[in-house]
């Protein structure tokens, strides 16, 4: 089913947390969309700059990377809510009806996981770059903790997400 949206639509499900959390991942997912064209154009700009006017621009290298962490951490969440991500199908392919439930609650209990230990060590980071006042090297020169933000939301949405997935495989 991978590429589908699930059965159940947003419209029949209940108030919270499913339809508030599909709107603030669809939402994340249309910036991170948006983001990526934003990502295409300042690329198509630096190589204009850099190839027929001969004037690099210094700074975009450092943009596009903290763009396309934020516009992967922003979309992960919405690529798990479409089943767009990617998935080894051996397990389940192998088991009967009544052992997949659960499979996707243990799907669903390991994206949680991952999201709580990449959110918390991104969380730790943030706190010591504040507490530090660190600023990154390069042309940009901003707090470090800034572009470390989407990280986080994502990884919140993501393990949202996943628990909605665990609360729809429980209700059956």
């Amino acid at each position: 089913m991978h590429g589908q949206e699930p059965e159940s639509g947003a419209a029949d499900a209940p108030l919270f947390p499913d339809r508030i959390v599909t709107a603030l991942v669809r939402l994340c997912g249309a910036l991170s969309a948006l983001l990526i064209l934003v990502i295409l154009a300042q690329i198509t700009v630096a190589v204009v700059r850099r190839y027929l006017l001969d004037r690099p621009l210094q700074w975009n290298d450092e943009m596009i990377g903290y763009l396309l962490v934020a516009a992967v951490m922003l979309g992960a969440a919405e690529a798990l809510r479409r089943g767009d991500h990617i998935a080894i199908d051996l397990l389940p392919s192998r088991v009967g009806p009544r052992a997949k439930p659960g499979l996707q609650a243990l799907s669903a209990l390991s994206v949680i996981a991952f999201a709580a230990v990449v959110g918390v060590s991104i969380w730790d980071s943030i706190a010591f770059a504040i507490s530090f006042g660190s600023y990154s090297v390069g042309y940009i020169e901003i707090q470090t903790w800034i572009p470390q933000i989407p990280v986080l939301i994502g990884c919140v949405l993501l393990a949202l997400m996943a628990l909605v997935r665990l609360l729809q495989v429980i209700r059956g």
